[in-house]
């Protein structure tokens, strides 16, 4: 068994102790601070709204992040003023300063709440219900509140001259393994079936697929998906093959997942990823509860504060906020401490437009923590696909050289 899937299948079989890692995490938050003490102090000169956010340092170094097309840019414009005087003149390398920073400033106390199951900005009970879009009106200033985060660490890795990795975390690698995604929902299965073969015999052994159909489509759609998983898995039997539960993202049918994660389960996926609309506690830890299947979830979960319950619950095995979305590398970090205190738990961010960040991220940590990043082969390919090599037969993403986040 070659050693990039080896962990994999361990932690199918075992779900090993991750109190080691969760130290070595730790140790990581500590690690950047350490290494930016020991360089001179640097101003913050300017913040603007420019192709996203861009923060100048005395020098004219100036670190850019474009942000998620998602997120909410006329809320930081309009806050712009607040934003400056809590950046400028500050020092750059202070890892204090951070996303958190202004959100705490501006609605002080109010992340919290998502911990409660509210809206944090609202305060309207959210949990255990359906959204009624991808992303809420405050999620979306959240991602607004990444971007300027993402630009902050961008402008620390300039100022150190490194990339962006060895500035983040402990562990830098070189390269890391990827899944492969590729973005699409409805093929039909005996489509997918030749695609997922021609994807695998490139070195994507580990491959994700998307069930298209909800309890809306009926019989003939719930045989569909569960038809996808099985021509799959016939055509790869060796593969690593994970489902996102697409088709369900905005619903709270609990007992139409429950049905479909059993129907699938005999042939062994990875894992099924967001089995419930995102908020639906309840409904995670009754699929987990009535069929051990892993689960992975938390693209659209902000801050560690939506994070948490769900650990508590022991529902979900694979945690995967994206630093895009989440409030940025600073607040991905601490949710890889918070899941590094549950035995078994790992972190494998979504990975979004402009793609960039989460490769630096995975790259940052141990591979017990983060062991996967993963690869949109539709979205990312122009971004990704150049730095994409075959290792023991394994796809991998080799990491760039250049300082920043490129």
């Amino acid at each position: 068994m070659n050693k990039i899937i080896q962990p994999l299948m361990q932690a199918e079989r075992g779900r090993r102790s991750f109190l080691k890692s969760a130290g070595l995490i730790a140790g990581g938050l500590l690690w950047p601070a350490r290494a930016s003490a020991e360089a001179p102090p640097v101003s913050i000169k300017d913040v603007r709204i420019e192709q996203g956010v861009a923060i100048e340092a005395e020098g004219g170094v100036i670190g850019r992040f474009a942000g998620s097309p998602l997120q909410n840019l006329t809320m930081l414009k309009q806050q712009l003023p607040q934003i400056r005087a809590a950046l400028v003149g500050r020092n750059a390398l202070d890892l204090q300063l951070a996303g958190e920073t202004l959100w705490e400033l501006l609605y002080p106390g109010k992340a919290r709440a998502f911990g409660e199951g509210r809206d944090a900005l609202t305060g309207e009970m959210i949990r255990n219900k359906p959204r009624a879009e991808r992303h809420t009106p405050t999620g979306r200033i959240f991602i607004a509140f990444s971007t300027v985060d993402i630009a902050l660490w961008d402008l620390r890795a300039r100022l150190l001259r490194k990339p962006a990795y060895q500035v983040i975390g402990p562990s830098p690698r070189a390269r890391v393994p990827v899944y492969w995604r590729p973005g699409e929902v409805g093929i039909a299965p005996a489509k997918a079936a030749q695609k997922a073969r021609a994807a695998f015999e490139q070195g994507y052994r580990l491959q994700k697929w998307y069930f298209s159909k909800g309890a809306a489509d009926g019989a003939a759609g719930f045989k569909e998906n569960v038809e996808l998983v099985r021509v799959l898995r016939e055509a790869l039997p060796e593969a690593t093959l994970m489902f996102d539960n697409h088709s369900l993202r905005h619903s709270d049918d609990v007992a139409y997942a429950l049905r479909l994660c059993k129907a699938v389960a005999p042939y062994k996926p990875f894992w099924i990823e967001e089995p419930i609309c995102p908020e639906h506690l309840e409904g995670y830890a009754r699929i987990k509860g009535e069929t051990g299947l892993t689960l992975a979830g938390g693209e659209h979960w902000y801050t560690r504060w939506s994070v948490q319950p769900f650990l508590e619950r022991r529902c979900v095995d694979y945690v995967q906020c994206d630093p895009t979305w989440c409030g940025g590398i600073s607040e991905w970090l601490k949710i890889c401490e918070l899941a590094g205190r549950y035995p078994g738990v790992k972190v494998v961010p979504h990975i979004t437009s402009p793609w960039l960040v989460a490769p630096h991220c995975v790259a940052s940590q141990p591979e017990s923590l983060c062991p996967l990043l993963e690869y949109n082969a539709e979205g990312g390919r122009m971004t990704l696909e150049k730095s994409m090599q075959t290792v023991e037969g394994n796809m991998c993403m080799t990491l760039p050289q250049e300082a920043g986040i490129t």
